[in-house]
């Protein structure tokens, strides 16, 4: 009988312990493992991407455009100039398939 008594004083002693606990506790909103996340927003705000300066842009003052360009995605067109150009390229792989630049 004594330790049923006992077990139950230990047991009502451990809840009690833990529902202390559990009103004591850092609330959501200030747990160390909130701040790993942050909002869309704020995110947003910290990280601004650059906007991309498209050469086909005519509106664009000063764009200077690649005399290459139309020769690079014919090269790119064709699966063997393509990877050849990453090897040796771009200049010597499309002079080698279609001759001089």
């Amino acid at each position: 009988m004594k330790p049923l008594v006992l077990l139950t004083l230990l047991a009502l002693l451990t809840l009690g312990l833990c529902r202390r606990a559990a009103d004591r506790s850092v609330s959501a909103d200030d747990s160390p493992s909130s701040e790993a996340f942050v909002s869309k927003r704020a995110s947003a705000e910290m990280v601004r991407r650059h906007k991309r300066n498209y050469i086909y842009d005519s509106s664009v003052a000063g764009v200077v455009r690649d005399p290459l360009e139309a020769k690079r995605e014919v090269c790119e067109l064709n699966p063997s100039c393509d990877e050849l150009a990453d090897h040796i390229g771009f200049q010597e792989a499309y002079r080698r398939f279609y001759g001089p630049v």
